[in-house]
């Protein structure tokens, strides 16, 4: 489509709908709120003369329509990951799809893909990041240098072994106990030998974990009167507390069984 035509043909309004639909998808499978991805892909349809586009997002879903239902789509988007680097990539497409600095649908698509293409942060930098939150966290809840430490090199540690998982088909609960389990095991044995309470390595390590952005998002859904979509995020959220509190007293219960001392 070389343009933007005010009555596109019925091949091209099926064209800018999958459009719409992949931008969408993009922006849900990687972090971006429900009402956002709403919004956004109202805005593009508005902008390419797609009439009488409805959408509905769910937290795992997109349902949408078009010319009196005359084109409509479902799509499934069963992971969600956080990349927010893709989340303002197209964000920004979109706004410059309605200020009409991108035109055609053509060029629309080919930033799409690009946006879509944004990589991760390297392995490195992430186990930086396990390192330098778990150290700083362990500070804050009040624990020693030694502490802070060893909840150090168990991030590092457990950041590493996410990677591991996210190359194999491991199942989130499982990795997430088992990530809860190996940080738990890491600071009780270092913090044994360094000598120092192991509790706020534990706790400062195990706030990497943390759902905190699926939990905030679930309150915002609730308060923007999207009730489905923030319970999905919150049990989502409860049930990787549980996942954390069930790896983490699997070990502390084994440690206190075979030493009759409780980890502290």
């Amino acid at each position: 489509m070389n343009g933007r035509e005010l009555y596109p043909d019925a091949e091209q309004r099926r064209r800018i709908m999958d459009f719409i639909m992949a931008a969408g998808q993009t922006l849900l499978e990687n972090g971006a709120e429900v009402f956002r991805v709403e919004q956004t892909m109202e805005i593009m349809a508005r902008s390419f003369h797609l009439r009488e586009f409805h959408v509905y997002v769910l937290t795992n879903g997109i349902f949408a329509s078009a010319g009196t239902a005359e084109i409509s789509e479902v799509r499934n988007v069963p992971t969600r990951t956080t990349h927010l680097g893709r989340v303002a990539a197209v964000n920004q497409l979109s706004r410059q799809i309605a200020e009409g600095s991108v035109t055609t649908i053509d060029e629309a698509e080919s930033r799409l893909v690009q946006a879509q293409s944004i990589p991760f942060p390297k392995g490195r930098v992430q186990l930086l990041a396990g390192l330098s939150g778990a150290f700083c966290f362990a500070l804050i809840f009040g624990g020693t240098l030694q502490a802070a430490l060893v909840a150090a090199v168990a991030g590092c540690a457990a950041n590493a072994y996410l990677l591991f998982c996210g190359r194999h088909p491991i199942g989130g609960g499982f990795r997430t106990i088992s990530t809860a389990s190996l940080i738990t095991i890491l600071c009780i044995l270092g913090c044994h030998l360094l000598h120092t309470e192991a509790s706020h390595a534990i706790i400062g390590t195990l706030m990497i974990l943390t759902p905190g952005i699926a939990f905030t998002m679930g309150i915002r859904d609730f308060v923007q009167g999207d009730y489905l979509s923030g319970t999905i995020r919150m049990i989502d959220a409860l049930l990787i507390a549980a996942s954390i509190a069930i790896g983490t007293g699997l070990v502390l219960g084994a440690y206190a069984a075979w030493t009759g001392v409780v980890a502290a």
